[in-house]
């Protein structure tokens, strides 16, 4: 069977011989393939994080950080937002939009050129010898593995099964490499091995997954395009870049103002936050491609947004007042005792995690459009906001200040995104959907609150809360699902 009608279902968010259920199914399989090739991630790192410390020691692994840090800007310059560009016009265009790939390898090559030579420049400044050698050797590696990456392609081409399973495959040979080579400080040169082959074999198995499926674009070089290739790819990493700098740049301030031990209460609260936040935006991520197919659909894409909008509320709404209601139990568990701290840090912090969702959400709307200049404005203004209250706001108020300027960069991003969304787009929250899961949210923190009294374990605790916010609201969302998916 040809690709584009065995791995790219029909053009119709209810497809053809499917019923609607069917629909819900498919995608609801792909968040669950997303949720767990996360938690496998999570669970990974949960082993080789405190192999590597005591195994590196702490100024080896403090060193293999900073070369980490360093190959992220440089990773920048190497793919100065091409993928982005290529995952949303695949995912737009299905068939025409593949054949940007003929034109995205000779692109990527020069920019990974300059990148190389940058990376020259910075090691040259470098003292140590050993420094040297790991930032030049994971650099030009990693470079090269990833010009054989396919993740962005299966997410445009909806094989979220398929990614998930290589991601697992990946982090799993990556922490085999440490496992078996890694046994002290000396043996640092087999992190930056263990990644880079681990991301390699992924690749090549991904490219061998696509040929068997009859993915074969057309290898067409034509550098009249190119322009059009770089002026948006370049609006996406700018913005990655503002992103990356005003989360990084908290970190930097509340080390400057409050010092090393409110740095640390603060990372690791941001930590805990944003592996939260990631599984309210697996949706938006799930469902991308098929908002950037409807695109030329005005009520496809509006029913999409809808459905879509309203789902991103249902997830951020019960887990921000879960995090309210449970932080007390979930700072100890997860973090440790001595982060019990940041337990009023997290409840301050709790609304952002619906407003950076609502935010992701926004802007992942003006992603599938193609809409990069509102794009980058969004993530601009958010940062520029951010990073002048951080100045503002940890001087007097301290990590609850960090806190605050967080949400409110946030939220400026968010509000930005929504005022470039077209006019048709700006009813993207069902009111008697969301009412019904702030009812149940509401409900949901009532009783933790009860179940705490008798019991301080966490699991159940969350459990409780958890089957409450179902019970109460999960028969009003779960009609009102059916009935988007049924519409036509």
């Amino acid at each position: 069977m040809h690709i584009w009608r065995a791995i790219i279902p029909v053009p119709k968010f209810t497809l053809r011989g499917l019923k609607p259920t069917k629909s819900l199914v498919r995608y609801g399989g792909f968040v669950f393939s997303t949720g767990g090739s996360q938690l496998a991630g999570f669970f990974i790192t949960s082993l080789t994080f405190p192999f590597l410390v005591r195994r590196l020691g702490v100024e080896t692994y403090g060193l293999w950080s900073y070369v980490a840090e360093i190959y992220v800007f440089l990773d920048l310059l190497s793919n100065p937002g091409l993928t982005n560009y290529a995952t949303q016009q695949v995912a737009g265009r299905r068939k025409e939009g593949a054949e940007i790939i003929s034109d995205l390898l000779p692109l990527r090559l020069l920019c990974t050129t300059v990148a190389v030579i940058a990376l020259f420049v910075i090691a040259s400044f470098e003292p140590r010898s050993d420094v040297r050698h790991l930032l030049k050797f994971y650099s030009v590696g990693c470079f090269l593995a990833r010009q054989f990456g396919v993740d962005y392609l299966l997410v445009a081409l909806e094989m979220f099964h398929t990614r998930a399973v290589l991601a697992v495959c990946q982090q799993s040979l990556y922490a085999a490499g440490i496992f078996l080579f890694v046994r002290g400080p000396e043996d640092a040169i087999w992190v930056p091995a263990s990644i880079v082959s681990s991301v390699f074999l992924a690749g090549a198995a991904g490219w061998m997954i696509l040929w068997r499926r009859g993915f074969r674009p057309r290898f067409v070089i034509n550098p009249g395009r190119w322009k059009g290739i770089l002026v948006p790819s370049i609006h996406y990493a700018m913005s990655y870049l503002m992103a990356t700098g005003y989360t990084r740049g908290g970190h930097i301030i509340v080390r400057w103002f409050l010092g090393p031990y409110e740095l640390g209460l603060y990372a690791a609260g941001l930590r805990l936050m944003d592996f939260l936040r990631q599984f309210i935006v697996m949706v938006p991520n799930v469902l991308m491609p098929r908002l950037a197919l409807s695109a030329r659909s005005e009520a496809e894409l509006g029913r999409l947004a809808h459905l879509l909008g309203t789902a991103v509320a249902l997830l951020s709404l019960p887990i921000t007042f879960g995090l309210i209601g449970t932080a007390h139990l979930l700072v100890p568990w997860i973090l440790g005792p001595r982060y019990f701290e940041d337990v009023s840090f997290l409840r301050w912090m709790a609304p952002c995690l619906v407003i950076a969702s609502s935010g992701y959400f926004v802007r992942t709307v003006a992603y599938a459009m193609g809409r990069h200049r509102a794009y980058f404005a969004s993530s601009a203004g958010g940062a520029v906001t951010g990073v002048l209250l951080y100045f503002v706001l940890i001087p007097t108020f301290r990590l609850r200040g960090a806190g605050v300027a967080y949400t409110l960069g946030e939220l400026v991003a968010a509000a930005m995104g929504y005022a470039m969304l077209p006019a048709t787009l700006r009813d993207l929250w069902r009111p008697p959907v969301v009412v019904a899961a702030l009812v149940g949210s509401v409900l949901m923190v009532t009783a933790v609150s009860c179940a705490n009294v008798y019991s301080a374990q966490p699991f159940v605790v969350i459990s409780i809360g958890a089957l409450v916010y179902l019970l109460s609201s999960g028969w009003f969302v779960r009609k009102w699902l059916v009935e988007q998916f049924t519409a036509s």
